[in-house]
């Protein structure tokens, strides 16, 4: 059964036709009932022309409606495929394995074996709020056809490009008055806006911004325009502000959507932070060797046969652990760059392995390996790890211990100096010069969630609430501050309250622990205290990633994989560029990467053109 007759329904029945499967298409509508709906004239993109068409729908130009519908009726015949237009399926119930009843309104049932939902992302039509909305008579939510109205007091409500074409569409023969929320129709087309601007400026068409229709009586309006409200004569309501995801079908179906929790996933999350609390809180009380057992340290039996090729010197638990960690790094860093393929991937994978397999972990892992205890190891580990990030990043010991060489207080000394130079000099400049690049290519935190947590990105919360939260970050940079300036006078309560607790609790145990249901950046969106200390340098970097104003397709691709929250579909409809002035952008270019319309660039959109990306 697949349900739904748009262009993923027509492709999928089209391969099981062809592949002599028994299928139905269930529509509760027409066949392409979303394209049925624009307005006459209304163009269907076959963007974007760089991909490869890879379905059997034989789409691969730009037609009006009329020319798009007329080539889906004339491949449905073509083809047979058996669609039940006017079927609307009320419920899909899960029987057992591979067995399924799919449920229509009306009583009839489908038994099958395999349910494909291609009913896309647009369910019912958004209302209007407020007294007379119900009106049918008078209130609309589809523009057919322009010829319905003549003569008539109409009031288009919306800013996007359906709001504004049928505006355009009814300014000739009627009196068009656009409703729009905001102040700025960021979302229009380029060739929209410059007709909706010279169709206002002729006086064709009367737009109301900052507005929002309260009212709709028989013959009038009520608008609310900066608090004040106005009367408009009125004869039609065009209501175009889009429309609701389909979300309680979904979910009907045991469907788990981005964003929404269920019984299961809170249940999958607590599992989760208590296997990170364990990793964090209690995995150095075990070994895996007995040669790695000391006091207190209980021995886990049946792992000795590992370390006939692993070094014993990861025999502790927390260790293995770490080992694991950055060979997970390398294993999914390799895996998702061939997978995706694309330079930009390939780049960011490979420095990231590169720098964790040298001075962040790798080299300093392998001197204390073969050396045991040694001056290089600590200073090493502070070569990439700076401070706040890095709270033992100002201090001398443990590096230098009662009884050790003098020398070694001296590269315990230089250790410090470079920590000093990296936390405020290093790592501003190439904020300033290239962003928070240090997040994505050399940070451990970073490099785990751009490898390992890949496959989690799309879970990253977002919205005005998650974006409220990661002003918390300021309090655990003053936090840091507090804590460090008070071990440098010899009080290490702070210090070890603060590491205990925020560096293990929420950098470890919760950051990773949620990964399949917070997303991979969590720790480095509301609390990590070095991406808040670039966050601040972010505010005078060149950064930018810059769209293409007016080719945006309004698909949400970028938000939904930006693990970051950042909104930038609306700053690419804007044609505004991705700073660090207004985000926590870190560099990872998965935006640029995964827009089908590949409109995002890495800086300036001229210098890329004609020089290629700074980056």
């Amino acid at each position: 059964v697949i349900i739904g007759a748009g262009p993923a329904g027509l492709a999928a029945a089209i391969e099981a036709s062809d592949k002599g499967l028994r299928y139905v298409v269930l529509e509760r509508s027409k066949i392409a009932n979303t394209v049925r709906d624009f307005p006459p004239g209304k163009m269907v993109y076959a963007e974007p022309q760089s991909i490869r068409n890879q379905s059997k729908l034989d789409f691969d130009e730009d037609l009006d409606k009329d020319a798009f519908l007329q080539r889906v009726r004339q491949m449905v015949a073509e083809k047979s495929l058996h669609i039940k237009e006017d079927t609307e399926v009320a419920a899909v119930r899960k029987l057992a394995e591979r067995k399924f009843e799919v449920q229509c309104k009306g009583g009839k049932s489908f038994p099958t074996r395999h349910v494909i939902v291609a009913v896309g992302r647009q369910g019912e039509s958004r209302l209007l709020d407020c007294p007379g909305a119900d009106d049918e008579s008078k209130v609309s939510h589809r523009l057919r056809s322009a010829g319905d109205y003549d003569d008539s007091d109409v009031v288009v409500v919306g800013g996007g490009n359906s709001a504004i074409e049928a505006a355009l569409m009814l300014m000739d023969h009627n009196r068009v008055t656009l409703v729009y929320r905001g102040d700025e129709l960021f979302r229009a087309k380029s060739d929209n806006r410059r007709l909706v601007d010279q169709a206002e400026a002729d006086g064709k068409i009367k737009i109301l911004y900052k507005s929002n229709v309260v009212a709709v009586r028989p013959t009038e309006v009520d608008v609310e325009t900066d608090g004040q409200i106005r009367s408009l004569p009125n004869d039609h309501v065009i209501v175009q502000i889009g429309t609701l995801p389909p979300i309680d079908f979904l979910m009907d179906m045991g469907l788990e959507l981005d964003g929404v929790w269920n019984r299961k996933r809170i249940v999958m999350s607590i599992i989760g932070l208590c296997v990170g609390v364990f990793v964090y809180f209690f995995a150095k009380r075990f070994v895996l060797h007995p040669s790695g057992e000391g006091p207190g340290q209980t021995l886990v039996p049946g792992f000795s046969w590992l370390f006939s090729v692993v070094p014993t010197y990861f025999s502790n638990a927390y260790g293995f652990y770490y080992l694991l960690y950055f060979s997970a790094i390398a294993v999914f860093g390799l895996y998702w760059a061939v997978r995706v393929n694309h330079r930009m991937i390939w780049r960011r994978n490979l420095i990231i392995i590169a720098t964790q397999w040298t001075l962040w972990w790798g080299i300093p892992t392998g001197l204390a390996i073969l050396w045991g205890r040694n001056p290089w190891t600590p200073v090493l580990s502070k070569s990439l790890n700076a401070w706040p990030l890095n709270m033992g990043a100002f201090q001398v010991t443990p590096a230098v211990g009662a009884g050790d060489p003098a020398w070694w207080h001296t590269v315990a000394v230089c250790g410090v100096v470079w920590a000093v130079l990296l936390t405020f000099v290093i790592i501003p400049l190439f904020t300033l010069r290239w962003g928070k690049i240090y997040c994505t290519y050399v940070c451990s935190c970073g490099a785990l969630a751009e490898t390992v947590g890949n496959s989690y990105r799309h879970r990253g919360p977002k919205g005005a609430l998650p974006r409220k939260l990661e002003r918390a970050g300021f309090l655990f940079i003053a936090l840091a501050c507090i804590a460090t300036v008070a071990d440098l006078y010899g009080f290490t309560g702070p210090l070890g309250w603060y590491n205990k607790w925020v560096g293990t609790l929420l950098a470890g145990a919760v950051a990773i622990g949620m990964y399949p249901f917070l997303g991979q950046r969590v720790w480095c969106r509301m609390w990590c205290p070095l991406a808040f200390w670039m966050n601040f340098w972010g505010r005078w970097s060149k950064f930018k990633i810059t769209p293409e104003k007016g080719k945006c397709i309004d698909c949400n691709v970028c938000n939904q994989y930006c693990q970051m929250g950042i909104d930038i579909k609306s700053r690419a409809l804007a044609g505004v560029p991705v700073t660090l002035a207004d985000s926590p952008c870190v560099g990872c270019n998965e935006c640029i990467v995964r827009c089908p319309m590949e409109i995002l660039h890495l800086g300036d959109i001229d210098q890329k053109q004609s020089k290629g990306s700074s980056l």
